[in-house]
């Protein structure tokens, strides 16, 4: 992944159309919620640009359709879903 994908999510976390939640996808299998990824994104940057294998590094952005047991890895708040009931 681009670090102007991460970017772009930083900066508008829902997709566009839509207005899907995001989330992201770290490179160790975790979960990171939109708070998290900007409070972290100076680190996920860096990880990400040089590939390190820290479990900063983010692998994709993806939008949580139904998934209502998905958690952040580092708050372990849950990441809204666009379609999950509650």
């Amino acid at each position: 992944m681009k670090t102007a994908q991460f970017k772009s999510f930083v900066r508008q976390p829902y997709a566009w159309p839509g207005g899907y939640p995001m989330f992201a996808l770290c490179s160790d299998g975790g979960c990171l919620c939109k708070t998290c990824a900007k409070e972290n994104a100076k680190q996920i940057i860096e990880s990400t640009r040089r590939e390190y294998r820290d479990g900063w590094q983010v692998e994709a952005i993806d939008v949580n359709w139904e998934d209502t047991g998905l958690y952040c890895d580092h708050c372990s708040k849950p990441i809204e879903s666009a379609y999950g009931e509650d």
